[in-house]
């Protein structure tokens, strides 16, 4: 029996899953991990891997939404995929003033949720987390994390073309390709409704035909 597209099953295991849950699966879907091991993959690492996937689904161009911080208006930005992040080279652990850390994974922001949404709280779970030996200034410790692995951290800056407002907004790659992963899976499953409604066949039936060859039964049956 042929196995479903991993856009379909990441999709059907993530679709009621929160943000965390959901790179998590993605990440599982993308490398063979399992969910463990993809909870516990360091983000930069995890956005890289992620961001490769993205650059195979979407091409060359990724399109991402900005909600402007002037007007509130939700903007399309076409963003280049070579700006995307890439593999981190750096150490698995930073030292910091007197500290030694080592890098997040998604794991760790969950200790955010226990911050009742208070930032300075968040970032005191964080860092307590991540500490290995002895203790810093937390500014110190973000900046040798950023610098250890500038992947985890993506920004684009927009122009808005209504209010002329300038936006900084982080790029949320599980996110941007989640937003890829259901499209995807969604036209998938589309697919295999027409031709299985169009020939009889079973959804194994019509998994188990090519792509090419599945994309001629398309075209004769849109015909």
């Amino acid at each position: 029996m042929a196995d479903l597209p991993w856009t379909v099953a990441a999709w059907e295991q993530g679709r009621r899953a929160g943000p965390l849950d959901r790179a998590v699966i993605l990440l599982a879907a993308v490398t063979g991990q399992t969910l463990a091991e993809a909870e516990g993959t360091e983000l930069g690492r995890r956005d890289a891997l992620l961001a490769a996937a993205l650059t195979g689904l979407a091409g060359p161009v990724v399109w991402a939404r900005v909600r402007c911080a002037g007007c509130g208006d939700r903007l399309d930005v076409p963003l280049d995929a070579a700006l995307l992040p890439g593999l981190p080279s750096g150490p698995e652990q930073v030292r910091a003033g007197r500290g030694v850390f080592r890098l997040p994974h998604t794991g760790d922001l969950r200790v955010l949720a226990h911050a009742g949404g208070d930032p300075a709280t968040g970032r005191q779970l964080l860092l307590r987390a991540l500490l290995v030996d002895g203790d810093a200034d937390p500014d110190e410790v973000e900046a040798a994390l950023e610098l250890a692995s500038p992947g985890a951290l993506v920004t684009v800056a927009v122009n808005c073309p209504d209010c002329d407002s300038s936006t900084v907004a982080a790029l949320d790659v599980p996110a941007l390709l989640w937003t890829y992963v259901e499209a995807r899976a969604l036209a998938e499953l589309g697919e295999i409704h027409q031709l299985a409604t169009a020939y009889g066949w079973s959804e194994a039936n019509v998994l188990a035909v090519s792509p090419a060859r599945r994309a001629v039964y398309l075209a004769l049956v849109q015909r």
